[in-house]
Formats: structure tokens, sequence, C-alpha cells
């Protein structure tokens, strides 16, 4: 109704390998990890490139 179609895609998480489930809209998919509290941003740069940006939460370790 709002005029947005928006994809779900699911990916592992780097950090903790648990899967997660987010929600693309133009060109960016956001995920959060449920488990380990990560943020991560995938965007499409082209057919053979994608950047995944990856915001560990403060306080937390890096677990891989």
């Amino acid at each position: 109704e709002c005029g947005t179609q928006l994809d779900e895609k699911s990916i592992y998480c780097p950090n903790c390998g648990t899967l997660s489930v987010g929600y693309q809209r133009e060109g960016l998919t956001e995920f959060e990890c449920g488990r380990c509290l990560t943020l991560f941003v995938r965007s499409y740069k082209n057919r053979r490139q994608d950047l995944l940006l990856i915001t560990i939460p403060k306080g937390t370790v890096r677990l891989t």
C-alpha cells in the first residue's frame, strides 16, 4: 500500500554464524543478529561485488 516493495533476504552472521533475516530496500539490505546483536549492511555494487559493513556493539567481543 505504501508503494515500497521489501524483499526478504537471509544471511549467516559473519560474527557468530546464526542465520539472520533482513529486508532489501533500494540496493541495501540491513540485518541485525539476534544472538550477538551485530549490525551489518549489505550493499550491491555490481554483478560481481557486494559490500558488507559490519558493526559490532560496544562492550562485546568479536567471536571469529
